[in-house]
């Protein structure tokens, strides 16, 4: 009787007694036996708690991937730490297990929520539709592609290209750092998006100088909402917002973003110092209540105000939320605003959070002072609603005062950019470190923005060449 003819033994690790094995045992590579087209690799795993580890056979179609089977044995074995993963797990690892575990990470991460929505809209629409039963294992550059040219046809602004393709290169790195995907392997390697023009001497994420609006603009858009929503105001639309032009001076005069706008209370407005306390971001989650979360990025900083918005406008409102007579002196605001947050530091130190002071001290929102509210719900107007009576805002200077008209080209975050660079650096003069600080910002991100190599050296010659 003919003798079934073994396996061929390619390679074999260095000898082991793990797993309470009293004979040394080895990770082997065998050759496809007669018949069969599969590689093997056979080692042991743990089994249980206390138990003896177990026989394990891993197959592989080509001797390229067997070898990296046995690497990865041999390594996890080093450290004892997980060993590959059998085909069928393998095979279940698909693109859309990893945007699971791409959105979770980005949970324990603590990304905001808008971030969070962002995230999951480009995953739902783009990437799981085209390439979500690939297995990672699988994922090579023309899938890639695919989700590229699925996002051309709705994404038609360079900055959500550039989101989605960063989105890809954060669950490739995912991929790699789970051990789900080789790191040898880069699914995005020659995955080119088309390049927007740039100015020479500025960055991609420059901002034109003519979407930042001139002041004449800011004052003619705030006077424009203190007519139509102020206490004379006819439409009962807009006088749901009775301090929208002060919130536009805000924005145009502080840079605050609107979550921050829409997140100030009495409590953060220091008038005997001319500032106010930026520490919070009102947030509205898809389907969700409102509520009061952290700042971008966590950094909480000052803004200076003028002087006639802190005290003309800003104080009244802080009066009447103190519930102090409208003649109150202003050490009686002080008084009572520092009050206030003595009470709430004093209620943060009982809690076993350390992290949470007077400015971060969780209140019911209803219950809040806030500075800035929708009349009918008593809360922080919703984006859509700001929005839509911001345009009617807009269109109302425009044909009422055609000279200081905003453009449509320009939208309301862009008073962010006439703070930074028509107030606090041109008016005022100060210089753009400082800028970043009002801002929130990081300087980099601010030089990115405004300025551009070059500029001044351009306007300095035009002005030379002007009086030849």
């Amino acid at each position: 009787m003919a003798t079934r003819s073994q396996p061929k033994l390619l390679a074999q690790g260095k000898p082991r007694t793990l797993g309470g094995s009293t004979r040394p045992w080895r990770v082997r590579l065998y050759a496809p036996a007669p018949g069969s087209n599969k590689y093997q690799v056979y080692f042991k795993a743990p089994a249980g708690e206390g138990e003896p580890w177990k026989r394990v056979l891993r197959r592989a179609a080509s001797e390229e991937e067997a070898r990296k089977i046995f690497a990865q044995a041999e390594a996890a074995l080093d450290t004892e730490s997980e060993t590959p993963a059998g085909a069928d797990i393998r095979a279940s690892r698909t693109i859309r297990m990893l945007g699971e575990e791409y959105i979770a990470d980005s949970i324990e991460r603590g990304k905001q929520h808008r971030t969070m929505e962002g995230r999951e809209s480009r995953l739902n629409a783009h990437i799981l539709p085209t390439i979500g039963d690939v297995p990672v294992t699988k994922w090579r550059v023309e899938h890639s592609r695919k989700v590229m040219e699925k996002g051309s046809k709705t994404l038609f602004s360079q900055r959500g290209r550039e989101d989605l393709r960063g989105q890809l290169a954060a669950m490739r790195k995912l991929a790699w750092r789970l051990g789900w995907l080789d790191r040898s392997i880069d699914p995005l390697d020659g995955l080119e998006i088309g390049r927007a023009n740039v100015l020479h001497g500025a960055t991609a994420q420059y901002v034109d100088p003519r979407l930042r609006p001139e002041t004449r603009q800011v004052r003619a858009m705030a006077a424009a909402a203190d007519k139509l929503c102020g206490p004379e105001g006819t439409d009962p639309l807009m006088t749901r917002l009775p301090l929208f032009g002060t919130k536009i001076r805000v924005a145009g005069f502080g840079g605050l973003r609107l979550g921050e706008q829409n997140a100030l209370r009495a409590i953060d407005g220091f008038f005997e110092h001319g500032y106010v306390h930026v520490n919070g971001s009102w947030i509205t989650p898809r389907k969700q209540p409102g509520f009061r979360g952290p700042v971008k990025n966590h950094t909480i900083h000052e803004v200076p105000l003028p002087r006639s918005l802190m005290h003309n406008e800003l104080l009244p409102r802080v009066k009447e939320l103190l519930d102090l007579p409208a003649n109150a002196s202003l050490q009686q605001v002080i008084n009572a605003q520092e009050a206030e947050r003595q009470r709430r530091a004093a209620l943060a130190a009982r809690t076993k959070d350390k992290n949470l002071t007077w400015w971060n001290y969780p209140v019911p929102p209803e219950d809040e002072l806030w500075l800035f509210v929708d009349t009918v719900t008593g809360l922080p107007v919703k984006p859509e609603m700001h929005n839509e009576r911001w345009h009617r805002v807009r269109t109302w200077v425009e044909v009422n005062d055609p000279d200081n008209a905003w453009p449509r080209t320009i939208v309301y975050r862009n008073l962010r950019h006439h703070a930074a660079t028509k107030w606090f650096h041109e008016e005022l003069g100060e210089p753009w470190e400082v800028v970043a600080q009002y801002l929130g910002d990081k300087l980099t991100t601010v030089l990115n923005h405004y300025v551009r190599a070059g500029e001044d050296a351009l306007r300095d010659s035009v002005s030379r060449l002007a009086s030849m």
